[in-house]
């Protein structure tokens, strides 16, 4: 018999992120959880504060409160949607099965690696496709659309 893979509740993320990092705050409502947070993704880095916005099946999203993150100079960020939040995967490689802290902390580290990689070079060394070739949303279709709306300014960049 095969194993049915479950969401993990909002309650269950909040808890797993607070066991990993007990001194960062967690805002846990009925629809969403909050964690705001630094991370230093290297001895050499600077330290970053991160919020993640988790709604239950959806992809959680990402942004860098502090430092802002800047673009060189006549560039644009990669892997940034529009309303801020960092690309950190492809479509479907994240599922709500998966604890947010065993994913997508750590890629929000590797992103910020390569975000600082990006900022001394030029080249983005993370990989992936940018701009993404699929809407980033594990949602019912109700909600395409408004996943759809998540697109880089720069997609037409070609």
């Amino acid at each position: 018999m095969r194993r049915q893979l479950v969401a993990r509740s909002l309650a269950l993320q909040a808890f797993a992120l607070l066991a990993r990092f007990p001194e960062v705050r967690a805002k846990l409502n009925p629809t969403s959880l909050v964690w705001t947070g630094t991370m230093q993704p290297t001895s050499l880095s600077r330290t970053y504060t991160v919020q993640v916005t988790y709604r239950m099946r959806r992809v959680p999203e990402v942004r860098i409160l502090h430092p802002p993150l800047v673009s060189r100079p006549g560039e644009s960020l990669p892997h940034v949607y529009t309303d801020g939040t960092l690309c950190l995967h492809r479509h479907g490689e994240w599922s709500p099965e998966m604890l947010i802290v065993d994913t997508t902390l750590p890629w929000t580290a590797e992103w910020l690696i390569n975000y600082e990689i990006w900022k001394a070079t030029g080249e983005w060394h993370g990989g992936g496709e940018w701009p993404p070739v699929a809407p980033l949303s594990v949602a019912p279709k109700a909600d395409a659309a408004e996943a759809s709306s998540r697109t880089d300014v720069h997609a037409e960049r070609s």
